[in-house]
This record gives C-alpha cells, sequence and structure tokens, in this order.
C-alpha cells in the first residue's frame, strides 16, 4: 500500500510540473501553469506590501528587484519540485532496489532525496546505483529531465530579456518626445513645426505596433509584469497613460476646423482602440477586476478627480495655444469631451499602475507635471493613492 501511495505521489507531482513548465514556457496564455503563477504573484504581493512602508526611491528600488529573482526562483522551484518527485518513485524501493557503496546504516527517505538530487544534476557519484531495470529506466529519465528544465530554463531567461529590451526602447521613445516625462502637450508640439505636424502619423502608426507587440510580449511572458523598473517612465502604466491620454487630447483640446484631419486620422482610432484593448488585456491576465474591485469613490472624491482633470485640460489647452497649435474654441464642449474619455479608462489603468506599484500622480503628472518628470522627487503633500 504504502509503494502504490509513494509511486502515484511521485507521478502526480511529475505531471503537475510538466504542465506547469508547458504553461509557463511552451505556451503563450498570458499566464503562467499554478506553481508559476502562485510563485510570482506570491511573491509580489508580500513585496509590494513592505514596499509601500518605504519611500518612494527605496519602495522603486525594492521592486525592481522581484522581477530578476523571479526568474532564477522558478527555476529552483522546479529542480526542488522533481527532485521531490521522483525521490517518492524511488523512496519504496530502498534499500532492497539499489546498491549502496560500503556499510550504510538504515538507508531512507534522506537516500532517495539524495540520489534524485545527484542524477537530475547528472553528477552521479555512483555510490548509490539502482540494480532493478524499472529504476534504472526512472534515473535516465531524470537525467534527462534535469538537461531538458536548464536548457528550457536559459532560454526562456533569453527571450524575457529579449522582450523587456523591446519594452524600454518603447518607453525611451515616448520619454523624450514628451519632455522627459508625463507632459502629453509636449508630446503633441513636439511634432508641430512652423504651423504644421510634421511627422505625428508616423509615429502615432508605430507607437501602435510598438503596443501590439508589448501585448504580445506580455501574454508570452506574464512574468514581465513584474519587472518594476525605478524609472518610472520605463513602466507600463506611463506608455499607456501617454498614449490614452494624447488619443483624448487630440479629440477634445484640438481646434475642430484647423485640425480636422488630425483629429479623424484613422491612426489615431487605431491607437485609442489599441490601447484600451492592450489595458483591459493586462487587467485581466492579473485578475484586478476580481483581486482589487474599485470601490465606488465618494461625492468628495469625485469632485477632487474632476477638479484634478479640469485642472490637467486647462494647463493642456494653455501649453498647445503657446506652441502655436489652435486649440478648441469651445472650451466647455471640448472639457466635457475629456473628461468623458478620462472616466472611460482611468479607473482601470489606475489600479494597474497602484498594483505595479507606482503613485499614480507620478505615473500622470496629473497634480504637477515637474512630479511626474523628476524621479528623484518625493510625492506632494497630502497626495494619496491608496
Amino acid at each position: 500500500m504504502g509503494t502504490f501511495i509513494f509511486t502515484t505521489a511521485g507521478f502526480v507531482l511529475l505531471a503537475l510540473i510538466i504542465f506547469d513548465i508547458y504553461a509557463t514556457v511552451l505556451h503563450s496564455s498570458a499566464r503562467y501553469g499554478p506553481v508559476g503563477e502562485s510563485l510570482n504573484r506570491s511573491v509580489w504581493r508580500v513585496t509590494r506590501a513592505a514596499a509601500f512602508r518605504l519611500s518612494r526611491a527605496n519602495r522603486h528600488r525594492l521592486l525592481n528587484m522581484v522581477g530578476p529573482l523571479l526568474l532564477p526562483l522558478l527555476i529552483a522551484v522546479y529542480v526542488v519540485l522533481l527532485v521531490t518527485a521522483y525521490a517518492f518513485i524511488y523512496y519504496p524501493h530502498i534499500p532492497s532496489g539499489f546498491t549502496f557503496a560500503g556499510p550504510h546504516p538504515e538507508p531512507g527517505w534522506v537516500d532517495a532525496v539524495y540520489f534524485s538530487g545527484v542524477t537530475l544534476t547528472s553528477v552521479g557519484y555512483g555510490d548509490v546505483v539502482p540494480r532493478l531495470a524499472p529504476l534504472r529506466f526512472f534515473a535516465l529519465l531524470e537525467a534527462a529531465s534535469g538537461l531538458v528544465v536548464i536548457s528550457l530554463a536559459i532560454t526562456y531567461m533569453l527571450t524575457v530579456y529579449t522582450a523587456l529590451e523591446r519594452k524600454r526602447a518603447v518607453a525611451y521613445s515616448l520619454y523624450h518626445q514628451a519632455a522627459e516625462g508625463a507632459d502629453v502637450a509636449g508630446f503633441i508640439a513636439h511634432h508641430f513645426v512652423e504651423g504644421r505636424f510634421y511627422g505625428l502619423r508616423d509615429t502615432l502608426r508605430t507607437v501602435t505596433r510598438d503596443l501590439q507587440g508589448l501585448l504580445e510580449s506580455h501574454i508570452d511572458h506574464p512574468v514581465i509584469h513584474y519587472f518594476h523598473p525605478v524609472e518610472v517612465y520605463k513602466g507600463t502604466p506611463r506608455v499607456l497613460f501617454l498614449l490614452l491620454e494624447t488619443c483624448a487630447v487630440i479629440r477634445a483640446a484640438l481646434d475642430r476646423e484647423e485640425n480636422e484631419d488630425l483629429r479623424n486620422y484613422p491612426e489615431v482610432r487605431t491607437l485609442e482602440a489599441a490601447a484600451r484593448h492592450v489595458l483591459t488585456q493586462f487587467v485581466g491576465s492579473l485578475d484586478l477586476e476580481r483581486r482589487e474591485r474599485p470601490r465606488q469613490p465618494t461625492e468628495q472624491e469625485a469632485r477632487e478627480a474632476n477638479e484634478r482633470w479640469r485642472r490637467r485640460y486647462e494647463q493642456t489647452l494653455a501649453r498647445l495655444d503657446e506652441s502655436g497649435i489652435q486649440v478648441r474654441r469651445d472650451t466647455e464642449q471640448g472639457w466635457e469631451e475629456y473628461r468623458s474619455q478620462r472616466e472611460e479608462w482611468e479607473s482601470k489603468l489606475r489600479r494597474l499602475a497602484l498594483h505595479l506599484g507606482y503613485d499614480w500622480d507620478e505615473v500622470t503628472g496629473d497634480g504637477d507635471l515637474e512630479y511626474a518628470a523628476n524621479e528623484e522627487k518625493e510625492k506632494p503633500r497630502g497626495e494619496s493613492d491608496e
């Protein structure tokens, strides 16, 4: 009976590991297998809770350590589980199914784990040797499993870091065009020279393609969510905010007659649809709708949000006007359109930003654009995202 229980436990654990490796490394699904998913979320949840007790700079430094540690930690968990699974299979046959070099008092569980470990890592000291043909077959299978896991792990790590490089390249491009912060007016004015827009359509088209590639990278490698850059502008929330805000400003703040062509660019509609789709996918893959459901804002919170959006809209109008760009004459109607767009996506993006360890104002600069551009500036007093 004991042999059956231990052998069954070993095979069940092996099946779990194989499925998890398939779901994590070989299959594109926006989520890991049960082992990888639980590990990532547990480590992130604990670290994030501790990080929000620190200053802004130290919080980002602490969270920045999580992503690079998750990959080797996952590999270590796989190795431990594989060693344990095969040890379950070997244990009922110790000592009768093995030959031990020299006298060996009371062989037991430790010997099963030891033999499993040296076999998986292909060390093979030869002090413990299986005598039965089935055990020799499982030893051979375990050695092959070790080689496969290590090979897949190295390949997976290389593809993850390649995807991270592409993500940083997209963030850098937006960073330099948005006045090194969250200045959407600066991003639009960057393409306005001598009374005309130059290259804006190409930029929007390129950013849309990059954004779609960014989504594919997160689907293929969900661990990318937990690579938290110290620099806020490299983070996913800032990238999504700049793109969604750009579409909102083009539609609501620019003069309808003077900039009719720009407002109706198919590139603007495509970028807006792509950015909202990516945001929805990220919120869904991280299960934020269930785990961090938004509470209904109080009247005061709704009023403060409205004032914050109004301040940002008026500031954007002023900065666009300073750059010589024709803005809406019907300010109130433009404001209503802008407010409606912010209402549609801000709640989701705010939850995503908070989950990934960012203060909302450092992502958007709604309260202070300098705060969003200066990585060393501390949070303005009275501001809270909790």
